[in-house]
């Protein structure tokens, strides 16, 4: 388009010369000297012309001889710029240039005055260089205050930027100081040739303002379906603040940004988890359902602003506003009368500092870009203090026009749209003409788009969680692969233009791998290493809380964090160095969304700490590439105009920010699923190796007295994805009490999952050379103890750093059965004992508040059922046990033979006792080793006729055989014979072969006569059992009627394992310290009445 020519030309301003009068005085004496004194200045100044002139020669040749600002007036529009995904199928075009040209009179006046306001102050003054400015920011980089000589550009050159020269991208210094000088001579050739409302007019006319609006015009009827001319106060801040990012000001995906927002907090919601702080639960209100949501101080916050009176200071940069209530600000110094004088640069935050209250809810203003641009408007007497007032006002909850575009991923391409402009510039980007290829798989993210879809639709009825988000990205390379925003990018409910997959949320417990992955690194740390969650006080009275509300007490270091326990993930953050160690360990992997000094606290490795699924997916991509990160990247390659490649990222840059052993330990924890809860698998398995993790974070939703689920996640990869998945609502309505990740994000990510390896190679992560595969005890963690290696409760564990230390955990000991105390040489002989007695301790075991709860554990129900059997207890007392002097005088005689042969197994014998005190059970002893234990129930006299069972192991022996009767303290009455032991009777009964189990309660085939005996097993549920070969199971069941019992026995594949008495009701471990082989192994429950006959019931048990 020509220059339009009704624009009057600058006419020149005649310069006055300025004359000096001065007397000449003479002074004959120095005639001679100054005369030549003169003759010099006359030289240097003719040298000195000579040289400027030889200068602007050299100039102008050189960089000027060729400038044409006349090009403007046939000045043509770049060619459009297309987005493609990685396989050449076209995802978005930037049209050419959408505009419809207006003239400088039909734009409107408050346009003019907040661009020239925000852009270029002395714009009608300047001669096209803001030569102050520039004076001023050279002089700020000579002195050290500025790192560049930046923020110069008027309006005029950046007209001349955008049209005849255009800036690129990487340029040498040399260059960049050749376009600088040609911008400066251009601009300053165009403001003498034509006038600043003209140069106006092609600057509002040219340039972009975000989605597809090219022009003042096409973005006045965009943003507010309205003419430029037609556009008011705030309508014209709002647009003057665009130019400066379209896109990261965009009013429909960062209104925040654009236009501020209210910040929202209600003390009465306090997250006990979230902090030990006691954070506020902070929300911002930015769109009209969500400042609606809180009229009443809204409409309070308004009122404030509204009555606030402005007026400048006449001759400075002061500015005085009253009506000022001085118990709503912070920070100015409000006098008597309620005014505060400040800098107009200060009134932002003045407005921000206004907080209204009702009741405990506090309301508060937070500026945006266009209160910037109003405030310099204010400052340069363009608009009054009331159109101000009334322009943030308006601001409030804005509802911009809504313009539906035709676009491909939408949440994707305007991703890549704002990194590229970071990259390279808006406007580069807009009309280069460029070919952009992405590494978005548009087949794999339609499917993506549909899982998160279908659901969402689920969550929404099953857990009131409306909306969830997917981002999926390519270990090897980096690329995104696919990344669904949210589940209807055009949903005009749920905020479904705002893309999750960049927002900042808490990850909740999808957090932890990283706080255990440090802790794991810097100490003797392993993954089966003992880890206790019990409830505890830490630092600051902080008491986390697990999920389910309650604890499982000792674990290890898999299991806690594969089961998600809270307790054991803020031990582990104390075993690193605190939140800097932490923040630093992230910013190394390439996620930046933590902040330092945001008082985060103990709670951070709960995964309070705001992070977008991004940076989560670009984290747990390190963990996937055994340490090495690539960092996160949407494009393939560009192509210009001219065919020219500009980038091309086939070979991504790759840097080592951790070892590979501590990548590999996390992988292995996330990948075990033994070491998960089995009902957790099906969510998380996919069919071949991979690794995952869920997280739910909460909040406290007003009127309910428990956290409500907030964040519902899902993170897992493989070696050749890391994906992340991501459910809950937009809005900040808070789920069903019952919604959490596993349940809500992680169907999404299993189903996508095993959508993209189809067909792909299984592939697997292995031990580096880093880690240790090292045997420890189960129970300390340290070194197997030699002295006594079948007890040890040995597991095998990956270290990076294996303890050196020996396991002192346990050892042998004495001690008297009536009250698990110490043995005296008083100590009847049926009361002494031999047990493995267990310590248990905490990883810091000088630490009370670490140790006292492991200490109330280990002498708990719950430990001495479940180390306490088999041999073993968890406590001894120092005490000697206190009981009569009455030894009872207990006589027992039986009918064993010593010239008579017994055999292995059943050998019915008779047997009779008499005491003067109740007898409480019988024993058989081989060699001093307890064979068989009766309960009798506190008989004085009684003849039985009982089964006595010999263990296989005295097969072809002589042997030791001891019949004692035992009173209530211990006291007995014993008949001592040596017997030979010949082979296996004909009555001992052996478990069927596998094939041929019968599960139900049977009668000994070799009785003549049928047993009245019932075996109730109650754990297992089932008749068989699935184990991994490092776990246990406590076998649990009852024999009735009791009266009618003799003995059991247990046996495992034909073996009998115990011996177990008549009590009734039976507990013992299988598996624990005598371990099962690998396979089906057949476990059979025999019950023997006093008459020998016999009931079982057989169970199969699968070690894997």
């Amino acid at each position: 388009m020509s220059i339009n020519k009704k624009f009057p030309r600058k006419t020149d301003i005649n310069n006055n010369r300025l004359s000096t009068k001065f007397k000449k005085i003479k002074k004959v004496e120095k005639k001679k000297s100054t005369k030549s004194a003169i003759k010099i200045i006359i030289y240097v100044i003719t040298f000195f012309i000579i040289v400027g002139f030889l200068f602007i020669i050299v100039l102008y040749n050189k960089y000027l001889k060729d400038l044409n600002v006349e090009q403007l007036k046939d000045y043509q529009i770049a060619e459009t710029s297309i987005f493609y995904d990685r396989n050449g199928k076209e995802l978005y075009k930037l049209y050419k240039e959408k505009r419809t040209y207006v003239d400088y009179e039909k734009i409107s006046k408050h346009i003019v005055n907040a661009l020239v306001a925000g852009e270029d102050k002395r714009f009608w003054e300047n001669p096209g260089v803001d030569v102050i400015g520039l004076v001023r920011a050279g002089f700020y980089f000579l002195t050290g205050r500025s790192e560049s000589v930046g923020g110069t550009s008027t309006l005029t050159q950046q007209l001349i930027r955008n049209t005849i020269i255009v800036k690129k991208n990487k340029e040498s210094i040399t260059e960049g100081i050749d376009r600088k000088i040609k911008e400066i001579f251009l601009s300053y050739k165009l403001t003498k040739g034509i006038p600043k409302e003209k140069i106006l007019e092609l600057y509002l006319n040219k340039i972009e303002f975000g989605h597809n609006a090219f022009g003042i015009e096409e973005a006045a009827k965009t943003f507010f379906n309205k003419s430029a001319k037609d556009a008011n106060v705030f309508e014209a801040s709002v647009l003057a603040s665009l130019p400066k990012g379209p896109s990261y000001y965009s009013p429909y995906n960062h209104a925040d940004r654009l236009v501020g927002y209210l910040i929202y907090t209600d003390p009465d919601t306090t997250n006990d988890e979230a902090s030990s702080l006691k954070e506020k639960n902070t929300t911002h209100l930015v769109t009209k359902e969500e400042v609606n949501s809180q009229k009443e101080l809204v409409n309070s916050l308004k009122g404030k602003i509204s009555k606030l009176k402005g007026k400048g200071v006449d001759g400075s940069n002061k500015y005085i506003i009253c009506s000022v209530e001085k118990e709503l600000v912070k920070g100015f110094d409000v006098d008597s009368e309620g005014c505060v004088v400040l800098e107009y640069s200060q009134i932002d935050d003045l407005l921000a500092s206004i907080t209204v209250k009702n009741g405990n809810k506090t309301l508060s203003y937070y500026p945006g870009r266009k209160d910037y641009i109003l405030g310099r408007m204010l400052e340069d007497k363009y608009i009054t203090f009331d159109q101000l007032k009334e322009s943030v006002i308006t601001g409030m909850g804005y509802q911009f026009n809504t313009v539906k575009e035709k676009i491909i991923s939408p949440h994707f391409v305007f991703y890549v749209k704002e990194y590229l402009e970071k990259k390279y510039g808006a406007e580069n980007i807009s009309i280069g003409g460029l070919k952009v290829y992405t590494t978005l798989d548009l087949d794999l993210q339609n499917k993506a788009q549909e899982i998160v879809a279908k659901q969402a639709n689920q969550n929404t009825s099953k857990f009131n969680a409306k909306n969830a988000a997917l981002v999926s990205l390519d270990n090897k390379t980096g690329g995104i692969l696919a990344m669904v925003g949210s589940k209807d990018y055009f949903s005009e409910d749920g905020k479904g233009n705002v893309n999750i997959i960049t927002s900042k949320l808490q990850p909740g417990s999808a957090f932890k791998p990283f706080v255990y992955a440090i802790a794991m690194q810097k100490n003797e740390i392993g993954t089966r290493t003992p880890i206790y969650d019990l409830p505890m006080t830490f630092p600051g009275n902080y008491k986390p809380k697990n999920f389910d509300g309650g604890f499982e007490g000792k674990m290890n270091i898999a299991t806690a964090l594969n089961h998600s326990r809270n307790i054991p993930a803020v031990k582990m953050f104390y075993m690193t160095s605190g939140v800097k160690e932490i923040v630093d360990f992230m910013h190394k992997l390439g996620a930046e969304s933590l902040k330092y000094n945001e008082g985060y606290g103990a709670s951070l490795a709960l995964g309070t700490g705001e992070m977008t699924p991004l940076d989560m997916a670009q984290a747990y991509m390190v963990f996937a590439n055994m340490g090495e990160k690539i960092e996160v990247n949407p494009i393939l390659k560009i192509v210009d105009s001219k065919g020219n490649v500009i980038e091309d990222n086939s070979n991504p840059k790759k840097e080592r920010v951790m070892p590979t052993g501590q990548a590999f330990l996390i992988n292995d924890i996330l990948r075990d699923t033994e070491t998960r809860k089995s009902s957790w698998n099906p969510y998380l398995t996919i069919g071949r190796p991979a690794a995952a993790k869920t997280g739910t974070s909460t909040k406290v939703v007003k009127g309910k007295k428990e956290q409500a689920p907030a964040n519902l996640w899902t993170i897992g990869y493989t070696p050749q994805i890391t994906t992340v998945v991501w459910a809950g609502n937009t809005d900040g309505e808070a789920p069903k009490m019952s919604a959490s990740g596993l349940e809500a994000a992680a169907p999404i990510w299993r189903d996508f999952m095993k959508l993209y390896h189809q067909g792909k190679d299984v592939l697997n992560w292995k031990k580096p050379d880093d880690v240790k595969n090292v045997t420890i005890s189960g129970i300390s963690g340290y070194l197997p103890n030699p002295d006594n290696p079948e007890n040890n409760f040995l597991v095998s564990s990956y270290f990076m750093n294996p303890p050196k230390k020996i396991d002192k955990s346990y050892r042998m000991i004495e001690y008297d059965a009536l009250c698990n105390g110490k043995v005296t040489e008083d100590t009847p002989a049926a009361a002494i004992k031999k047990s493995l007695v267990l310590e248990f301790h905490s990883l810091k075991p000088e630490n009370s508040a670490w140790e006292a709860p492991v200490q109330a554990w280990a002498k708990s129900e719950e430990a001495i059922a479940k180390y306490g059997v088999s041999g073993s207890v968890t406590s001894v007392k120092d005490e000697v046990c206190k009981r009569g002097s009455n030894d009872g005088n207990i006589v027992i005689k039986s009918n064993i033979s010593s010239s008579k042969s017994y055999n292995v197994g059943i050998n019915p014998i008779e047997l009779a006792f008499i005491s003067t005190s109740p007898i409480n059970n019988l024993e058989i002893l081989a060699n001093g080793e307890v064979i068989q234990s009766l309960d009798i129930s506190n008989r004085n006299a009684a003849g039985i006729a009982i089964s006595m069972i010999i263990p296989e192991k005295y097969t072809n022996s002589r042997v030791k055989l001891e019949i004692r009767a035992v009173n209530q303290e211990f006291f007995s009455g014993s008949e001592i014979k040596e017997i030979t032991v010949g082979t296996v009777s004909d009555n001992t009964n052996t478990p069927n072969p596998a094939g041929e189990i019968n599960t139900q309660t049977t009668s000994s085939k070799s009785d003549s006569k049928k047993s009245d005996l019932t075996i109730n097993i109650t754990n297992p549920k089932n008749s068989s059992i699935k184990i991994n070969k490092e776990d246990y199971f406590n076998l649990r069941f009852n024999v009735s009627p009791k009266e009618k019992l003799s003995n059991v026995n247990v046996f495992i594949n034909n073996n009998l394992y115990k011996n177990l008495g008549n009590s009734g009701d039976y507990v013992i471990p299988i598996n624990q310290t005598e371990k099962l082989e690998k396979g089906v192994n057949n476990l059979k429950i025999q019950g023997v009445d006093p008459t020998g006959a016999t009931k079982e019931r057989i169970l199969q048990v699968e070690v894997i």
